[in-house]
């Protein structure tokens, strides 16, 4: 699925279809797996095929800079784009600097969403409308809804050097990108047996902390 692929593994399959099968057919063939099954799977790839070619049209699996506000409201509300991250950004602030660098890691670990900046210079009329009035701001969209926003680096440890992986879950927990699932603290486990009422706790807390 888009949802968990990343950029060079969409590229893999847009660039050499025939090479993907090949490793699905491998895959298949260590399992007595009926033959409609595999021919499922087969049509399931190829249909992802298609759509990342498509996705990648759009320029998913890249960080781009939004060129106005124009734009912007076409992609935020595009059909085509389910999920959307987009950094509220001034050139001139070193914090939106290092905004970027994650920005730009995120936007090839998941493929399927779309990040992008806009540089607030620009877009008088959004940043108002938005009430935007602290940078960076990091805007998470879905399906043209604004869910969740960070403002500034306090939710991330209030540091400059703040990990990659905190802002990682912290937009997993906005659901605009899905966790791998041996990187998801929700799905880790003690003992054999998830740690659900752990995560339930981490959760309330983190619910009064808000």
């Amino acid at each position: 699925m888009a949802a968990s692929a990343t950029a060079e593994k969409a590229n893999q399959i847009i660039d050499d279809q025939s090479l993907a099968e090949e490793e699905l057919w491998a895959e298949l063939e260590k399992e007595e797996i009926p033959s409609h099954i595999r021919e499922a799977r087969l049509e399931a790839l190829r249909q992802q095929s298609h759509q990342f070619s498509q996705m990648k049209e759009l320029s998913f699996g890249e960080y781009t800079l939004i060129p106005d506000e124009k734009s912007f409201l076409e992609l935020t509300t595009s059909s085509s784009v389910e999920y959307c991250v987009v950094h509220f950004f001034h050139p001139d602030f070193r914090r939106c600097s290092i905004m970027d660098v994650h920005m730009e890691r995120l936007s090839k670990k998941y493929f399927g969403t779309k990040f992008a900046k806009l540089n607030v210079e620009k877009s008088d009329f959004i940043v108002a409308k938005l009430k935007i009035q602290m940078l960076p701001v990091v805007m998470c969209f879905k399906k043209g809804i604004v869910v969740d926003r960070i403002i500034g680096f306090e939710e991330l440890g209030n540091t400059d050097d703040f990990p990659f992986v905190v802002l990682e879950r912290r937009l997993a927990k906005s659901g605009v990108i899905e966790l791998a699932e041996d990187e998801d603290p929700s799905k880790k486990t003690i003992y054999g047996h998830k740690s659900s009422v752990r995560q339930r706790a981490d959760d309330d807390s983190s619910d009064d902390d808000d």
